[in-house]
């Protein structure tokens, strides 16, 4: 098992004494970094050559998840009381007085806590949690003009290259260093998701296809019907092949392959398909799909049926895909993709749909979307196009929750011609 670490040198260092001693199966990949803002150098590739990555602080794992997007499981190593009691240690042993300090990342009830387990008497503390959006040099110059202003007279940073810095400078600076339990933690963790990614690839994975434009002046002509039925064959045989499954003509002009997560939900794959899509768009044949993904047939298989059935309903040849979680993805590759959970464990949004009245997979549908969107603005035929239901249906929707609380008629759009005005809600979620 490939895992990358990065992070600052001595933390790494730590990390991999760890590794050696209690995970021999790893393989370590080691990036070190000075700066965070060094991360966007090497942070493409480290996935590449990985299964996961270990970050050896939240600075480290906040900088990637800005700077890319994180593909493969990771883990970060937090800091917590153990890495206080630790350092407070390391300055009684040093017989310094813990006086007036200054601590970054961590937050300062837990700093008062292991101050109280201590039974020390500190006068003041200054402390600066962790915020992504605040750059190490940030925190870096808070902790000098502290000490420049005699307001403190140590200094505890989870930051190594602050620590290295102000060494330099001979100012009094402790590091909040990992603990073992706290890098054995984080790799345990980390290892989980790796095999829990490994079974959900090795799933069974089932996509069916529609025929979707049978035109009525050819259901009459058998020859017709069965030379599109031959076309999308031929096309979905040489899908069927890249995806290394296998093909089965079904009844009503539909097709199953039957393959596994792994190939069926490769980016690559999935733009072959939209190829061999936009192939017989040529030939004036739609198809529309669905892809299952279980760990029987019979799961996968009834979940790439559900698919299909909301791909039949979009316009052109959607593609949907819901996992063995009951979440639903789609339509795929397209500006409209959203992902929402078909069955709804939130207590709290349940008790939402029973009192407006709505179902609550068009609740969960509804929150993705606007979520995604950052708008909670609508009007009856935006919601029905969010939800593929009838701008009748959807203005009663409205009305539901208007009545419930929790949508808002914030103004009316006057409509061309005789229309009645549109009603624009507000969603209060």
């Amino acid at each position: 098992m490939k895992i990358g670490i990065v992070g600052s040198f001595d933390s790494i260092n730590k990390t991999m004494k760890v590794v050696k001693t209690s995970y021999p199966y790893i393989e370590p990949i080691v990036y070190g970094i000075n700066r965070v803002n060094e991360l966007h150098k090497i942070i493409e590739e480290c996935m590449k050559l990985s299964n996961g990555i270990i970050f050896t602080g939240c600075a480290v794992s906040a900088e990637a998840e800005r700077c890319t997007h994180l593909y493969v499981p990771y883990e970060t190593i937090l800091r917590d009381g153990s890495s206080i009691m630790k350092v407070f240690w390391d300055i009684q042993q040093d017989g310094k007085i813990i006086d007036n300090i200054s601590i970054d990342t961590l937050e300062k009830e837990l700093i008062e806590e292991i101050i109280d387990e201590f039974g020390l008497h500190v006068k003041n503390i200054y402390n600066k949690p962790f915020d992504p959006l605040i750059s190490e040099a940030e925190y870096e110059n808070w902790h000098i003009s502290l000490y420049n202003e005699h307001k403190i007279n140590l200094i505890i940073t989870a930051f190594g290259s602050i620590y290295n810095k102000l060494l330099s400078l001979n100012l009094p600076v402790y590091r909040l260093n990992l603990t073992v339990p706290l890098i054995k933690s984080a790799l345990d963790n980390l290892i989980h998701e790796i095999k829990n990614k490994e079974m959900e690839a090795n799933q069974i994975g089932i996509q069916i296809f529609k025929i979707k434009n049978i035109k009525d002046s050819i259901k009459t002509d058998c020859q017709a019907l069965a030379m599109m039925n031959n076309i999308v064959e031929k096309k979905l045989t040489i899908y069927a092949k890249k995806v290394q499954g296998s093909i089965f003509k079904l009844e009503n002009n539909q097709f199953m392959i039957y393959s596994t997560r792994r190939t069926l939900e490769n980016d690559q794959n999935l733009c072959f398909y939209r190829r061999i899509v936009g192939m017989l768009e040529k030939e004036n044949i739609e198809i529309c799909s669905g892809i299952g993904f279980g760990f029987t047939g019979w799961d996968a298989e009834r979940n790439s049926k559900y698919a299909l059935s909301v791909a039949e309903k979009e316009s052109g040849c959607a593609l949907y895909v819901i996992d063995q979680n009951m979440k639903i993805r789609g339509p795929i590759n397209q500006n409209n993709e959203t992902s929402y959970d078909l069955i709804i464990t939130d207590e709290r949004l349940n008790e939402i749909s029973k009192k407006i009245g709505i179902n609550p997979t068009y609740l969960s549908k509804l929150l993705a979307i606007t979520k995604k969107s950052d708008n909670k603005y609508f009007c009856s035929e935006t919601l029905a196009n969010y939800l593929n239901i009838s701008t009748r249906s959807a203005r009663r929707l409205i009305t539901k929750f208007e009545e419930s609380g929790y949508g808002e008629i914030v103004t009316t759009a006057i409509t061309k011609g005789a229309g009645r005005p549109k009603k624009i809600m507000k969603l209060k979620i």
